[in-house]
C-alpha cells in the first residue's frame, strides 16, 4: 500500500500532512472523486479551487474547477 496525499487549494486551502494508505493509483484517483463532492458544496461564483493527489514520488493528478461571474 502506499500513501497518498489530497491538498485543495483556492479560497479554504487544505494542506494534506498524514495522507492516505490506499492499495493504488486508481484507489485514489476514486478518493479524489468523493472529495470533489465535499468541497463543491462550498464553491462560490468568482471563486476557484484545485485538488492535488501526490504520492511520495511527487505530483499524480490534479483536479481544478473554476466559475466566473459573467454579468
Amino acid at each position: 500500500m502506499r500513501r497518498y496525499y489530497f491538498e485543495v487549494g483556492g479560497e479554504h486551502p487544505f494542506r494534506d500532512e498524514t495522507g492516505s494508505e490506499l492499495k493504488d493509483e486508481k484507489a485514489a484517483w476514486k478518493e479524489a472523486r468523493l472529495l470533489t463532492r465535499d468541497v463543491e458544496s462550498a464553491l462560490q461564483p468568482g471563486e476557484s479551487w484545485s485538488l492535488d493527489i501526490s504520492d511520495q514520488d511527487g505530483p499524480l493528478y490534479r483536479i481544478s474547477i473554476m466559475s466566473e461571474r459573467l454579468r
